[in-house]
């Protein structure tokens, strides 16, 4: 195993600990019409159950954790894909733009999960 490969697991088991410890913290987040049901896995949005991906779901706990932050492209592909990925970093727009459709009532105009241009993305809670 490369010594940077295994830096990076060693990182995202770290964060898994941690993502744990704050999710029991904070089990049930929200934001505009949209429900974060960490104990259940669950996200509902005005009452009714989304189906998310589990990159989707991981993705909007990232967000729900760092409300109001911007956060990077990098930063997100090592937070919720666990490793630096060495592509292309617009893996994290087209998982960002497919949890819009789904949590966005309109995903073209995003009120909830919004661009900061040329830096990342940030929730806005």
């Amino acid at each position: 195993m490369v010594p940077k490969e295994l830096a990076a697991r060693i990182r995202a088991a770290l964060r898994r600990v941690h993502l744990h410890e704050a999710s029991q913290a904070s089990s049930v987040s929200r934001f505009g019409d949209i429900e974060l049901r960490r104990e259940q896995g669950i996200v509902l949005k005005g009452g009714h159950e989304l189906n998310l991906t589990k990159t989707e779901y991981r993705l909007l706990v990232e967000f729900a954790d760092h409300a109001n932050m911007v956060l990077s492209r990098d930063q997100l592909l090592e937070r919720v894909w666990g490793y630096e990925y060495l592509g292309d970093s617009r893996l994290v727009d087209a998982h960002v733009r497919r949890l819009r459709v789904k949590v966005e009532d309109q995903p073209d105009e995003p009120k909830l999960i919004v661009t900061a241009r040329g830096i990342g993305y940030r929730l806005l809670a």
